[in-house]
């Protein structure tokens, strides 16, 4: 699959790209021609937002991230932000911070590195 597909460009140029082709196929287009097409790419759309919507469900079940704000624990007095065990997700920090530190000495060797081959 493209990594970089679709690209990164800004929202409304993006959005820009899909009204201008949309534009240029309205002019060679009859009517029932355009519903045709507007009704593909709409299913087509719908399958792919489906597809994502079902993945995103999926991980967030891995992750043990997926808050439910109208179930009854949450509803009786239980935050949306805890998880069976009543932690707060946030309890992370000591991790976050170990990851930052480590990218703070990865990024100190990589200079060091660099240092040194700009010397040679």
């Amino acid at each position: 699959m493209l990594k970089n597909f679709p690209p990164n460009i800004h929202p409304t140029t993006y959005n820009l790209i899909a009204v201008a082709i949309g534009i240029v196929l309205v002019d060679d287009l009859n009517a029932n021609e355009q519903n045709s097409l507007g009704n593909w790419f709409m299913l087509l759309g719908q399958y792919l937002d489906t597809n994502a919507a079902q993945q995103q469900l999926i991980e967030s079940r891995i992750e043990n991230s997926n808050i439910n704000i109208n179930s009854r624990k949450s509803k009786s007095g239980g935050g949306p932000y805890t998880t069976d065990n009543n932690k707060s997700n946030q309890n992370q920090r000591a991790e976050v911070d170990f990851l930052l530190d480590a990218i703070d000495r990865i990024y100190q060797e990589l200079n060091s590195i660099k240092e040194q081959t700009k010397k040679n």
